[in-house]
């Protein structure tokens, strides 16, 4: 977490500090570093994917520092339960922690919780639900979110694949969510380091990830694939990025996702130049501990960019 690196920062420059004191033969003054507070961070998601069996419901509980020197350890044992509107509930389980997360730092840890996803599938957009983690050895944290309304695809018209001609961006929309903050907008695009190569132009990254973002919920609108890369455009190549401008090269495809955040979503991530509501992170969990419990609806489609109208027996995504 960014405290803990602070703190280690620090640190090591008091320890360089008085190395170059003693050289130059300087007589140090004692110093207290403050202990870091150990305390239980929690992260529960709530992921609705409407009409598909692809919900998932996780949580991913570490502490922030452990006595060994690593940035986070383990929470094995705490109970989680999920109370729903009509006063059912869903008691987590643990699982291996890349349900959880993709990556994480080499020195840090923690458990991951989910929930069976035919359980997980009932849960649908507008529902309210609670959380309640009681913590081994005592102590609890609690929340609550509102999942984010439903919502449709208007261009592309559904859901799945569709094409487009090479070159060809076009301006993706959809209906608004109710009780959305903000959409999270992500590309995942295939093939194209291969098919820009002849052009000359590196891709380091193939599948190339691109992020972008509507930050409110009446924005209901981007194009494709330019917008989508306005967190990534100080990373990207030049030339790649301007290539992104004009649409993409015939043989390549991208999933799409549009995903509408509810509040707790949008006040805890952080991540490079995607901060939302600022740069600190507003927990809502409240207990003995902190935390997100948060939720989000997801809308996918498939791009398939053709060489010429007779690629692919699917629809145009855009009409006409």
């Amino acid at each position: 977490m960014g405290a803990d690196r602070l703190l280690m920062r620090a640190a090591r420059l008091l320890c360089v500090g008085a190395m170059i004191a003693c050289m130059s033969g300087c007589e140090l003054t004692q110093t207290t570093l403050v202990q870091a507070a150990d305390e239980v961070v929690a992260e529960v998601h709530v992921q609705v994917n409407p009409g598909t069996p692809d919900s998932k419901l996780t949580a991913f509980l570490h502490r922030t520092v452990d006595p060994s020197g690593t940035l986070s350890e383990e929470v094995p044992g705490a109970t989680i339960v999920i109370r729903r509107s009509d006063g059912s509930t869903i008691e987590m389980a643990p699982t291996d922690r890349g349900t959880c997360i993709v990556t994480t730092s080499p020195n840090g840890g923690g458990t991951c919780y989910w929930a069976d996803l035919g359980i997980t599938n009932r849960i649908r957009p507008g529902e309210h639900l609670d959380v309640s983690i009681a913590l081994p050895g005592g102590g609890t944290l609690d929340g609550s979110t509102t999942v984010p309304g439903d919502f449709a695809l208007l261009t592309p018209g559904q859901e799945g694949p569709c094409k487009v001609p090479r070159e060809t961006p076009f301006e993706v929309r959809w209906t608004r969510s109710d009780g959305a903050w903000a959409y999270v907008d992500e590309a995942l695009i295939e093939g194209i380091a291969k098919a820009l190569a002849p052009q000359g132009i590196n891709v380091d990254q193939d599948p190339l990830y691109l992020l972008g973002i509507s930050v409110s919920a009446a924005d209901t609108t981007i194009v494709f694939p330019g917008e989508f890369g306005v967190f990534d455009r100080f990373e990207l190549d030049q030339a790649l990025s301007l290539e992104l401008q004009k649409g993409l090269p015939a043989g390549t495809n991208a999933r799409v996702t549009i995903t509408a955040t509810d509040s707790n979503y949008s006040n805890w991530v952080r991540g490079g130049n995607f901060n939302p509501s600022g740069r600190v992170r507003i927990p809502s969990l409240q207990g003995d501990g902190t935390g997100v419990f948060a939720s989000t609806v997801t809308r996918i489609f498939t791009v398939l960019v053709t060489s010429d109208s007779t690629d692919y027996n699917v629809p145009g995504c855009v009409e006409g």
